[in-house]
């Protein structure tokens, strides 16, 4: 190749043009390419062969790996063309002597603008120096675009090789902070799960302690129960023998322990909260016992608040001026309701108390204008102030109005010497836009213009009383309703004379939420539907002895969402339709109360719809004589949030008490009075069924006897209140029962038990040591001794030994 090369050196340019006209240089390219790729044995006779193929087909498609078999061809040349141009000699100087280029229609001008010296066949110039520059030109911009695009390659490729790295750097970090997080989360889970394994062995010894602990705790219980019903079946089996147990202790009144556990074990705290609970006689004794009890019963605490009420009949201004200068500095609420002996004594060391906050003055005999005016000039910051029964007058409303400016609440109930004057005093003073409670019941004296004054000044009136007022009439209510528009609560019983127009406009207040009417003959269902309709945040409806309303004032009343409690006692015209209107209502869900004594004409399908009360608390059904005892009774035992029950006057007898029991036994205050069916079988059922009875009615209950009280006795030991009036069957054994196991006693009605006598007093006087109310009404076989020397136990006690009533129905 080399020598060929040589040989092509010296040629004319024109053979040069000839061979690369006729590629010959692409000729011997292919010729090359098909040799160095197909290796033929015979070359010679291969280049022949291809040359003659040449010849026939032209070399229109010369290709320069036409010589190539398909299979074999390679991707790239197998010479360049820069070899090709060497052995040619084509880069020569000599191929650019002469160009071809178009001529002008001037003479002697190319495409470049030089000059030829004459036109030829060829049409063959000599390239001048510009042209020279040009091309240098041309092709040093084409080094320096290969040059500048190979350098941004090769930026681009580093910046993405760059880019790349990064990513990979990047997610190489993550994966090993994740293998960390995950060498961190295992070795975690590990000491959790060894957490969780100590936690759950500790609970399980904790479990097991525990358990262990509440079975001693109930085995304990259950071991002083059994001991205690022992000695209960005991005592009874000895009184059914008739033995002497008169100077026998009964049981479960102590165990010899006289040991100080209340101020050694308990701690102050808790030994003064169980001190709380005393009032003062007792603190007195308490702190007579010992020097630890002296210091508990005198804690600051216990002396806040002081309630003379309860030692009415014994305290003395000596008694109140000693402990009024010991307490004076904590003393905030004191009660001298009913004391009648204390007179200008007391009230001086009252005026020294100057945290005093709520007093209560009622039914004090000795309280009058000057007593009154001394106390509030000292207690300056009363807010509580219960004027209740005494013999203020319009002076003593007029020293509030001026010292007492803060006073809320406020009671001048039956307080009958002051006048209007005195309530424009009150509603001229400061303490009028503070006033939100205010009673004037009984208080007759009182004219439409005392209530004009009453409600001009004190607009910011919450709770208005005006019970036992026969005298309001419509023009006293309309100017409260006008102007006391924040009223919520309202009292008016006993109030007959007034109408529909009253209500009518107490139902525009819509921030009513408690009415209370009663013994009103003139009220109808458009006072009630007004109230419906305005009145949506009713809670508390009161309507007793309305005679005048009908069923259409429960349907008024059902849509009231809040209501809690209603009562249509004596509401005579209401029947089963009602009370379905009030279940089928809004008010079903948040209902608690329900009164319908004396409702005549509600019966069964009544006992049905109350079912719908899913929250009713408290029924009474007194006198509903269409009620029957398996349509209705029974059905009554499904309201399981049932706790008070009265069907006094029902027909209920064994059967429907016992089915009462069974289905509720969450009942604590049963009223069966005047159930004449009811025997000691039905009772029997009932107590060891509803074993939580606090309170239980059974008077005029005529077939009961002493069998029926031993078994009440026995079931219900956390009795505290007991009727058995009309019992004439009750003799002293029911009263020894009662005393031996229901110590928790406070009120007891024998009235009508001719049988019982002085005995009974006894047995009463060791067993129910918590007796306060004790009624002995008719009870010839008790003496006026034994009477009178049961009040030195009993603060409240009512005896006569008169002839039986008529109405008792004994024969």
């Amino acid at each position: 190749m080399a020598n060929m090369a040589a040989s092509m050196k010296g040629q004319k340019p024109e053979l040069k043009h000839y061979l690369r006209s006729n590629k010959l240089p692409d000729i011997y390219e292919a010729l090359l390419t098909g040799l160095a790729v197909m290796c033929p044995d015979d070359p010679l006779q291969f280049i022949l062969d291809k040359l003659r193929n040449l010849k026939e087909n032209g070399i229109d498609e010369l290709n320069w790996d036409m010589f190539v078999e398909e299979y074999m061809k390679p991707p790239n040349k197998v010479i360049t063309e820069s070899n090709l141009d060497f052995i040619f000699n084509l880069d020569d100087e000599s191929m650019i002597d002469f160009i071809d280029i178009p001529v002008n229609i001037q003479r002697g001008q190319g495409y470049f603008g030089g000059r030829f010296e004459g036109i030829t066949k060829s049409r063959k110039i000599w390239p001048t120096p510009e042209m020279y520059a040009t091309a240098y030109g041309h092709y040093n911009m084409s080094l320096k675009n290969m040059c500048f695009s190979a350098w941004m390659q090769y930026y681009l490729h580093k910046k993405k090789k760059k880019l790349a790295m990064e990513k990979k750097m990047n997610r190489a970090a993550l994966h090993h902070a994740h293998r960390i997080l995950r060498v961190h989360l295992n070795v975690w889970r590990d000491w959790l799960r060894y957490r969780k394994g100590c936690q759950a062995m500790a609970y399980h010894k904790l479990k097991r302690i525990y358990f262990v602990s509440v079975g001693i705790v109930l085995f304990r219980e259950w071991r002083a129960v059994a001991k205690r019903n022992k000695d209960q079946r005991e005592y009874f089996e000895r009184l059914e023998r008739g033995e002497n147990v008169d100077d026998e202790e009964t049981f479960g009144q102590g165990d010899g322990d006289a040991q100080d556990k209340l101020s050694g074990q308990l701690g102050i705290e808790l030994a003064v909260k169980v001190f709380s609970f005393l009032d003062i006689a007792d603190l007195a004794r308490c702190a007579c016992v010992c020097r630890s009890w002296k210091v508990i019963a005198y804690h600051s605490s216990l002396w806040n608040r002081l309630d003379f009420s309860k030692v009415r009949n014994r305290v003395t201004d000596l008694v109140t001026t000693k402990l009024l200068s010991k307490c004076r500095p904590y003393l905030i609420h004191l009660s001298m309701r009913g004391c009648s002996q204390l007179h200008s004594a007391t009230f001086t060391a009252l005026s020294e108390c100057r945290n005093l906050q709520d007093l209560n003055l009622s039914e004090c005999k000795g309280l009058d204008d000057e007593s009154l005016k001394l106390v509030v000039k000292g207690c300056k910051i009363i807010l509580y102030l219960n004027l209740s029964h005494t013999h203020i007058t319009d002076a003593s409303l007029r020293t509030i109005s001026k010292y007492c400016h803060n006073v809320q609440f406020l009671s001048l109930a039956y307080c009958k010497k002051f006048s209007d004057r005195g309530l424009q005093y009150l509603s001229a003073g400061k303490c009028s836009k503070k006033l939100e409670y205010l009673d004037l019941s009984g208080c007759l004296q009182i004219t439409p213009d005392g209530f004009k004054s009453l409600s001009a000044g004190c607009t910011m009136l919450q709770i208005l009383v005006l019970n036992e007022f026969p005298t309001l009439n419509d023009d006293c209510m309309i100017a409260i309703a006008a102007k006391c528009t924040k009223i919520h609560t309202l009292s008016i019983l006993g109030s007959p004379l007034l109408t529909d127009e009253t209500f009518k406009r107490l139902a525009n207040n819509r921030h009513l939420r408690k009415l209370r009417i009663e013994g009103n003959q003139r009220i109808s269902d458009l006072s009630l539907k007004a109230i419906g309709k305005n009145c949506t945040e009713l809670e508390h409806l009161y309507l007793a002895d309305c005679q005048r309303l009908t069923d259409a004032s429960l349907k008024a009343i059902a849509n009231c969402s809040k209501l809690v409690v209603c009562n249509m006692a004596d509401v005579v015209q209401i029947t089963n339709t009602g009370v379905q209107s009030l279940a089928e209502g809004s008010c079903a869900a948040s209902l608690r109360e329900l009164n319908l004594t004396n409702c005549i004409r509600v019966g069964d399908m009544a006992m049905f719809n109350i079912r719908k009360f899913k929250n009713l608390v408290y029924l009474s059904v007194c006198f509903c004589e269409h009620i029957s005892e398996k349509s209705g009774i029974e059905l009554l035992g499904q309201l399981h949030a049932l706790v008070s029950l009265d069907i006094s006057g029902c027909n209920c007898s064994d059967e429907g008490l016992s089915s009462l029991g069974k289905y509720n036994n969450h009942l604590r205050d049963v009223t069966l009075s005047e159930c004449a069916d009811i025997t000691d079988l039905g009772l029997q059922k009932f107590t060891q069924q509803c074993k939580d009875i606090e309170r239980l009615d059974l008077s005029h209950c005529k077939l009961l006897t002493d069998g029926a009280i031993k078994n009440l006795a026995f079931c219900c030991r956390y009795l505290t209140s007991l009727n058995l009036a009309g019992c004439k069957l009750i003799t002293n054994l029911s009263i020894q029962y009662l005393s031996g196991v229901c110590h928790h006693l406070h009120t007891l009605d024998i009235s009508g038990c001719i049988i019982i006598t002085d005995k009974a007093l006894k047995y009463l006087r060791k067993g129910c040591k918590k007796l306060k109310y004790l009624t002995m009404l008719y009870c010839k076989g008790v003496t006026k001794h034994a009477a009178m020397k049961m009040m030195r136990h009993v603060p409240a006690l009512k005896y006569s030994d008169d002839e039986i009533p008529i109405y008792y129905g004994y024969k």
